[in-house]
């Protein structure tokens, strides 16, 4: 099934259970979010369940000619001069295509038909209550009749199509461009577009026309801005309702970019706004005291900016900069906190904008002054909007040495160190560039060492003991803080959690990006030590701290602690909106590439768990195209996440995903290396690997490590008595994850062993502690799914079992004999352990549905 057919799949599921209870529907969405979609979805499912559909659409341009939409439907109506003639014709007409039983009526664009054709409909509808399925848009009660429809709906429902979630649009890009492609450029779509479908079609349709989108290494990157003149044909409809004021107003929002809402409502008359919000085309997020507005889907705002009139942003100017003027005085400039567990389009184009204008700030200063004070900020600026080389090195090149400010000189050295080490991959030159510098300025020597020592952790080894010696008493705060934090740093990579606790006590720093590196270092060392939920709430917190200072590496950093938090306590709704949320910023800085690739390993994780194999493909194409370093904690390895994405030849996944853990292990990062082994015995039990990881584990002060590796343990020896003494301990331990795996691990050594109803009752056990009846963990079952070994004919007619039809019901839809039939569910009955249609339905609804996405 094709991405675009997969999105909104859960949407049109629930529309059509509606209208099978004769409930009726009002699907409501912005042009470009798939209501047409979704409709022809369910009156595909309608039809084929036997039911009879009318389908009616709106057309703007017939609005002026009565019961032109129904004629144009195929309503047979008596032409006649007398008006009430014709609607009497029409209602007769339409009642006798909707008598059959159980009938719908589906109407596209309601708001688009004519008062006659509405009261046609409504005179039907209250006659036979023919449940009617209808499509609106936002706001459309104040500005059409449809509304004289939509309160006849009795019994019915509203249903909103909301934007697209970041792993849709991600998934529906994959699609389009037949690749993998670049996470900035899909973020960059995802927020343009406002998660609307038609628009993300329309983005990468001329954007790969126009070669703003182009393949670079295996890879679709984007290149440059992604807005093109083409893209107004998708874009001007949305504009088409609006008055000259509202325009106006609309286009002041664009060229001002977010706005607090004081200056907004300051900046734009009120019931310009109200309009706008009407229409769906402006969102306000707020929480709390903190408030921004912004013209949505931001793709709008794009093409007023380049493609309005001259006159009319000449007209808007002065109160353009009145509104800039009062955005900069308005209070929670901070930033908003986000609403909301999947993040929005909204805050991720505000965080971008504030990126933007830092670097544009930090360019002035520095043009105005190229001295390392001013250069520091430039080149952390660049660096995190992903700018090409030759502009960092222009910028290094052209900084004049201040010698009376060696403080920031040994910054500036530092993230030319960070530059030169993780961005160009150049790790010697950095240490020899760090060693020239210590010599000569000897006040910062243990800053330069902890920026070296932080490098070798990152690029892939723990520093040696004295590389973090104590600074000497003389130097500065900045290096006692720097090294006792890269110290921390070292110790929870290496598995040595309780000592990084230690070690950072009570520490607090003045310094933002040490501050932040202790609290992330202290979040890790509290996951190894087993206080998840601790951490994972400290992580949390963070993550909407560091949105609300639009700190966008902040948020990756502790999103990915709470992301692998989340994971071991098998959270997995939790952590595929967080990681939904995270993935959607853009960019992420190059020298922080292995924190991307741990996110993108954790949503990885989430899609395989959750049985969402397509979406878990797609990401690991995306991080093997990477092709980045490894990072030193569990995830942070490309190469780890395109192994997991395979199946079948469990002998050669093992053995690289053992690879893996060996290399991870030989350069002292303990709890990545027994991650990765656990991932290869559980492909293939081997007892000298799990032995390996429990000496492994040994070297370590960290619960986590021991509890993994005794799992490794038991799966490797296959033995039930032991998988069972294990279970309780790790959920004790908090890690339901895997004490999920060892229930599941248990039902297939008792289904080898032949004691095929006593597997079917454990793996029962394992799906009522996986969480939501097992569907969060979905993907865990599928081992014991394929062991059961269903044919494809009997898993479908299981499937309809567990719908209550029966054998002769079954027999029709199928076009079997009910011999054959019976002959299936017998057959399905015994390779499941069950003696009866019930047993059959239970474990179609539940381990049993692992098997399709």
């Amino acid at each position: 099934m094709a991405t675009e057919d997969l999105i909104r799949t859960d949407v049109a599921e629930e529309i059509v259970a509606y209208l099978r209870a004769g409930t009726s529907v009002n699907v409501v969405g912005t042009r470009s979010s798939g209501r047409s979609t979704v409709l022809t979805r369910v009156t595909d499912q309608l039809t084929r369940d036997g039911l009879t559909v009318t389908r009616v659409a709106g057309v703007r341009a017939l609005r002026d000619r009565p019961l032109s939409a129904l004629a144009v439907a195929g309503v047979a109506m008596t032409p006649s001069p007398n008006n009430l003639h014709m609607l009497m014709s029409a209602v007769s007409d339409l009642e006798e295509l909707m008598s059959a039983t159980p009938s719908v009526l589906v109407i596209d664009d309601a708001d688009d038909l004519d008062a006659t054709t509405i009261g046609a409909i409504a005179s039907v509808h209250a006659r036979l209550r023919t449940p009617l399925l209808l499509t609106t848009r936002p706001g459309s009660h104040r500005q059409s009749d449809a509304a004289a429809l939509t309160t006849e709906l009795q019994p019915g429902v509203r249903v909103a199509l909301p934007p697209l979630r970041f792993d849709e649009v991600h998934r529906l890009v994959h699609e389009l461009l037949g690749g993998p492609v670049d996470l900035s450029a899909v973020a960059r779509i995802a927020t343009s577009s406002g998660g609307l479908p038609g628009l993300v079609r329309a983005m990468v349709d001329t954007g790969r026309t126009a070669s703003r989108l182009a393949p670079r290494g295996g890879l679709w990157v984007a290149r440059g801005d992604l807005w093109t003149t083409p893209l107004a044909q998708s874009v001007e409809p949305f504009l088409t309702e609006l008055d000259e004021s509202s325009l106006d107003a609309l286009t002041l929002l664009a060229f001002a970019g977010t706005l607090p809402l004081e200056a907004a409502l300051r900046s734009v008359p009120p019931d310009s706004l109200t309009r706008l919000d009407d229409a769906g085309l402006v969102r306000v997020v707020a929480e709390g005291a903190h408030a921004v507005v912004g013209v949505f889907p931001p793709l709008v705002g794009d093409y007023l900016t380049h493609e309005g009139t001259a006159m009319r942003q000449l007209l808007l100017r002065d109160r353009l900069a009145t509104a800039k003027e009062l955005a900069a005085s308005a209070p929670g400039q901070a930033g908003p906190p986000r609403r909301g567990p999947g993040g929005d389009p909204l805050l991720n184009h505000h965080l971008a904008q504030h990126g933007r204008d830092r670097l544009a700030a930090a360019r002035r200063a520095w043009e105005s002054a190229p001295v390392p004070a001013h250069a520091v900020p430039l080149v952390e600026a660049l660096l995190g909007a992903q700018a090409p080389p030759h502009e960092v090195d222009a910028v290094l090149a052209c900084t004049t040495a201040d010698a009376d400010d060696p403080a920031s000189l040994a910054a500036l050295t530092v993230w030319t160190a960070l530059y030169e080490g993780l961005t160009r991959g150049r790790l010697e030159t950095a240490q020899e560039m760090l060693g020239r510098q210590r010599r000569e300025l000897p006040a910062f020597d243990g800053l330069l060492r902890a920026a070296e020592g932080h490098l070798r952790v990152v690029a892939g080894t723990i520093p040696p003991p004295d590389l973090l010696a104590d600074p000497a008493d003389d130097e500065d705060e900045l290096s006692r803080d720097a090294i006792l934090v890269v110290r921390a740093e070292a110790l929870v990579a290496a598995g040595r959690a309780q000592a990084a606790l230690d070690t950072l006590g009570g520490f607090a720093s003045a310094h933002p990006c040490l501050q932040q590196s202790a609290e992330v270092t202290r979040e890790l060392a509290l996951l190894y030590t087993c206080e998840i939920e601790t951490a994972v709430a400290a992580a949390l917190t963070n993550v909407e701290r560091c949105r609300a200072d639009l700190d966008a590496v902040g948020v990756e950093a502790h999103a990915y602690v709470a992301g692998l938090g989340l994971a071991l306590r098998g959270r997995l709704v939790e952590l595929d909106d967080l990681m939904s949320s995270v993935l959607a910023l853009a960019p992420t800085p190059v020298h922080q590439s292995h924190v991307q690739t741990g996110l993108l390993s954790l949503a990885a994780d989430a899609a395989k768990w959750q049985g969402r194999h397509a979406y878990q493909r797609s990401l690991a194409l995306q991080s093997g195209a990477l092709a980045r370093r490894r990072g030193p904690h569990p995830g942070m390895a490309a190469d780890g996440i395109v192994a997991q994405m395979h199946e079948g030849d469990d002998e050669a996944i093992a053995d690289q995903l053992w690879e893996l853990a060996e290399d991870r292990l030989a350069d002292g990062f303990a709890p990545a290396g027994i991650i990765a082994g656990v991932s290869a015995i559980e492909r293939r039990p081997d007892p000298e690997r799990a032995a390996r990881l429990v000496a492994a584990a040994r070297s370590c002060d960290s619960p986590l490590c021991t509890h993994l590796a005794a799992y490794a343990v038991a799966i490797a020896s296959g033995d039930p008595g032991q998988l069972a003494l294990l279970e309780p301990r790790l959920l004790g331990a908090g890690l339901r994850l895997y004490a999920v795996r060892t229930a599941v691990a248990r039902s297939l050594t008792m289904l080898t062993s032949g004691d095929v109803a006593g597997a079917v009752e454990q793996a029962d056990a394992a799906w009522n502690q996986a969480g939501l009846r097992g569907r969060d963990l979905c993907g865990l079952f599928r081992r014991f799914d394929r062991a059961v070994s269903l044919t494809a004919r009997e898993r479908q007619i299981a499937v309809l079992v567990a719908r209550g039809m029966s054998s002769q019901q079954i027999a029709t839809a199928k076009v079997l004999s009910v011999r054959t039939v019976e002959n299936h569910i017998f057959s399905a009955c015994r390779k499941v352990g069950v003696d009866s249609r019930e047993g059959l339905a239970h474990a179609a609804q539940t381990w049993l549905s692992c098997a399709i996405e």
